[in-house]
């Protein structure tokens, strides 16, 4: 993922943990936003516990950003 945001192509980030209200990007994610080379996205609303991702998790949140993409 690095490597494709700093060559700046279209990069979807889709994040377990949701968003709080208030929440933005920062520094380098803020201004990819808003060239429109970034998306953040999360289907889940926010929590503070600290899960660790599953293989299931990941498969599923790939197959989100792909759906994206086509």
């Amino acid at each position: 993922m690095r490597a494709a945001f700093d060559e700046g192509l279209p990069t979807i980030v889709i994040m377990e943990n949701g968003f709080t209200p208030l929440s933005k990007p920062h520094g380098e994610q803020f201004y990819a936003c808003g060239q429109g080379t970034l998306l953040m996205l999360s289907p889940w609303e926010h929590h503070n516990e600290k899960l660790q991702l599953t293989a299931a998790q990941c498969t599923q949140m790939n197959l989100m950003a792909l759906e994206l993409c086509e």
